[in-house]
């Protein structure tokens, strides 16, 4: 699985649960990360992120309305010379974010997808794939 044990995973949708009803959301999506759950209230148009660790309790919320743009940020290590030769070019990927840019503002929220640190290679190519997909998904709305 691509998160990490801290919770079971019925007792982090309960959480989520209790955490939408908190906040008057009702999610139609939703998706577990190693360290965090996103979940999407398409009709009112937000995403809450919430971190696992501390039991959903550390949450924000992206309110779609006020968004311009999503897009998808990747960051690399740097490849010296001949580097390429040895490994591949996607075992140099540090990060993949949804980065969030406001309509009004100069503000950018960056949501992780992949970190190599915490993810692994050998998820890579899932995780990359829920950020396209969710890319998409949230792209509509706004």
């Amino acid at each position: 699985m691509l998160y990490k044990n801290i919770m079971s995973v019925k007792k982090v949708f309960l959480k989520l649960s209790e955490l939408g009803s908190r906040l008057n959301l009702s999610f139609s999506s939703h998706v577990l990360l190693i360290d965090k759950v996103i979940a999407l209230d398409g009709i009112k148009r937000k995403l809450l992120v919430a971190k696992m660790a501390d039991d959903l309790e550390s949450s924000y919320t992206i309110e779609l309305n006020e968004i311009k743009e999503i897009s998808i940020s990747k960051t690399y290590n740097n490849i010296k010379p001949g580097e390429l030769n040895k490994k591949k070019f996607n075992e140099f990927l540090e990060t993949i974010f949804l980065q969030f840019e406001y309509k009004n503002q100069d503000k950018k929220i960056g949501l992780s997808f992949y970190e190599s640190d915490k993810h692994g290679i050998q998820n890579l190519d899932k995780l990359e794939r829920n950020a396209r997909i969710w890319q998409m998904i949230l792209s509509k709305l706004i």
